[in-house]
């Protein structure tokens, strides 16, 4: 049975932990300049990168920045368009509602999302992406999976307009940690630059 985050004492039957996963790591980086604390939640052993995890960014004020569930294996359907949108503007207003009240809706788009289970294979989570703009200048969204799970919630991305492609560091992504370790290739746009 899944276990639900606690963000700020309060546990968000949202967000969960799956069943088996413990606290693998915790670190502190910096994103968007604030000292954040990257926590990731895995089956216990040393942590392998793009396995099934869960990782979650806390601001220094322990807000919850970004979720990222990337252990979702399942047949069911997405949720219809409407109900993304539903559930996505309920976990903002569940989680901060004065921040909530400076979002505005932009579109829902269809991605898939990917993590490399226990034998290997690669397993695609599709994805309802349900996209905000903030009136701090920022980009939020969450990503609605398969059953009505939340696969991802993230709020103040920056954008480089310059460049075309993301500003905030993406601590939430094995790949671009990997990138900024110098262990993997630097990603293509959209993705900030490792």
């Amino acid at each position: 049975m899944s276990t639900p985050l606690t963000v700020l004492g309060t546990p968000q039957s949202d967000l969960q932990i799956p069943d088996g996963f413990v606290r693998a790591s915790e670190d502190t980086q910096t994103r968007n300049g604030e000292t954040v604390s990257v926590v990731r939640y895995q089956k216990s052993g040393r942590v392998v990168m793009n396995n099934p995890h869960v990782t979650v960014i806390f601001g220094r004020d322990g807000r919850l920045i970004s979720y990222n569930n990337f252990a979702v294996d399942s047949i069911a359907p997405l949720p219809a368009k409407e109900d993304a949108i539903d559930q996505a503007v309920r976990i903002f207003a569940t989680l901060d509602s004065p921040y909530a009240r400076g979002l505005s809706f932009i579109r829902v788009d269809r991605y898939n999302r990917h993590f490399t289970n226990d034998h290997g294979n690669q397993v695609e989570i599709p994805v309802r992406w349900v996209k905000f703009a903030h009136r701090n200048g920022s980009y939020n969204w969450v990503s609605v999976g398969p059953g009505g799970q939340i696969i991802e919630m993230e709020r103040e991305s920056e954008w480089d307009y310059f460049r075309s492609r993301r500003a905030t560091e993406e601590w939430n992504y094995d790949d671009w940690v990997l990138a900024r370790a110098g262990k993997g290739p630097q990603l293509a746009a959209p993705e900030a630059f490792a």
